[in-house]
């Protein structure tokens, strides 16, 4: 079989993984000490998920970040890096396939499904925010789930049991080792955790969902530069391009194809920093879903607390906005190296625009909000919007630092011509984990988000599915859901 077939034939029969081909004896897998990997002691935490012995806190955590991402994946619905990847991904690998794209009228293959909506969940900035040993937007593995619970035809609770051992994959290990220290990208994770939700969803037996990371694993690295200077699209497509990848690798692996052992250990151990030894919390409890946080806003987490600061203050400046003489916004020294340096005061693309705090400050001074809809009509580039921004000063708050040494508050102050100083403090911004955003105020995101796409009905609909995700028989009618209108 062609490579071309072999991409675009997902959604095959669950008993044969969706392949089609002949599966090889299985390969011993275990290290030269004689104790079990950490991959092979991730697969087993993995296929231990079980719906019955989750939390009611646990489930109802992953119905609210699901309905958070697909409102995400909605919004990013006719952006131009999405568009690309799909007609790309149709010209190289065909069109043949059953898996759903948000939006979507016509089926793609499953590797295909990951990826445009990998790419769609995360080009608005909009998605989900942990932080752990550094930051990670675990939603972007939901893709992968439901693409992978589609192709084989799942139930609403295997889905949720396959999104928790994504979320909790991602999570764990990103407490357990840095890739920013190694030039990397957290997304880069991924490529541990993806075929680890595929080998869930397709029920395979242990120790080809372990060459399946260890084929995954040791190619799916992304360097930090694609978040630093002008951000490109490339941002979008980080950790959607990984789970494409990475679920190839995975019917590779259940056709026999064997990968390498120890590649946790040997990130860890000869990726400099090295790190003499990773320790992962494989448990069925300790589980890191409700310390994942929302955003109000569609820009960077760290940027949210200013942002909310200047939109309470707009109301104060009651049209008086051209009387500004200086903006002073007081944070944590990263989140001022990350988000205001040079670059940032005049971005050339949307990307860099909805990462860099003077200008989304400013948007947030001016006009109340900061939306999705101002990005798309580039009001980043007006010309008011860029003199507000170079009136910013962004300094280190002592204060902020020695209260929440790991906070990402932010004090804004607005210095008037008449000597007036208008002040702001908003230490944990709405959405984060320890202030969680209400569910009016989440519903209300994902109506605005998706309703144009899927109307007001298509809208309601999807959300009564998540809510009563454990009462759907076939993840297929689910997905059938989110693509949207006729």
């Amino acid at each position: 079989m062609k490579r071309r077939d072999f991409l675009a034939a997902g959604g095959g029969s669950a008993a044969a993984l969706g392949l089609g081909l002949p599966v090889l004896a299985a390969q011993p897998a275990t290290p030269a000490s004689g104790g079990p990997t950490l991959e092979r002691r991730l697969v087993d935490y993995a296929l231990g998920v079980r719906y019955e012995n989750l939390p009611i806190d646990i489930v109802d955590s992953i119905k609210r970040l699901l309905l958070d991402t697909l409102g995400c994946a909605f919004g990013a619905v006719g952006a131009a890096p999405a568009k690309i990847a799909e007609a790309t991904f149709r010209k190289a690998y065909g069109s043949r396939g059953t898996a759903s794209i948000c939006g979507g009228r016509q089926g793609i293959g499953t590797e295909g499904a990951a990826l445009v909506n990998g790419v769609l969940t995360r080009y608005l900035d909009f998605n989900d925010i942990y932080v752990g040993s550094e930051p990670l937007h675990p939603s972007e593995i939901i893709p992968a789930a439901i693409a992978c619970c589609e192709e084989a035809g799942r139930s609403g609770r295997e889905l949720i049991e396959t999104l928790v051992v994504g979320y909790e994959g991602e999570t764990r290990i990103n407490d357990a080792l840095t890739y920013l220290d190694r030039g990397m990208h957290p997304l880069s994770v991924a490529g541990l955790v993806a075929p680890l939700v595929a080998g869930k969803a397709w029920r395979m037996p242990s120790d080809k969902i372990e060459h399946a990371i260890g084929i995954s694993g040791t190619r799916e690295f992304t360097m930090f530069v694609v978040n630093s200077g002008e951000i490109s699209m490339m941002k979008a497509l980080g950790h959607a391009y990984i789970c494409m990848d990475a679920i190839f690798s995975t019917r590779m692996a259940a056709a026999g194809f064997t990968g390498p052992q120890n590649v946790i250990q040997w990130i860890a151990t000869k990726v400099g920093p090295p790190k003499a030894k990773v320790e992962i919390d494989f448990s069925q409890e300790n589980f890191r879903l409700p310390k994942v946080g929302l955003k109000r806003f569609p820009l960077q987490f760290e940027m949210q607390s200013a942002v909310e600061a200047g939109v309470d203050l707009h109301r104060e400046l009651a049209g008086k906005a051209g009387s500004i003489r200086e903006v002073v916004i007081e944070t944590y020294p990263k989140i001022r190296e990350r988000t205001a340096g040079p670059v940032m005061y005049k971005p050339g693309t949307r990307e860099t625009a909805d990462h860099s705090l003077p200008v989304c400050t400013a948007m947030a001074l001016l006009d109340g909000d900061v939306t999705g809809e101002q990005f798309r009509r580039e009001r980043w580039r007006g010309a008011d919007v860029l003199a507000l921004a170079g009136k910013v000063t962004v300094r280190n708050s002592e204060i902020l630092m020695a209260k929440f040494p790991k906070g990402r508050g932010s004090v804004l102050e607005v210095h008037l011509e008449d000597g007036r100083v208008l002040r702001r403090e908003v230490e944990i911004p709405e959405g984060d984990a320890e202030r969680p955003m209400s569910r009016p105020s989440l519903e209300h995101k994902f109506r605005q988000l998706a309703e144009p796409v899927l109307g007001r009905a298509g809208a309601t609909r999807v959300i009564g599915m998540v809510d009563r995700l454990e009462e759907v028989k076939d993840v297929r009618s689910f997905a059938s859901a989110l693509r949207g209108r006729a």
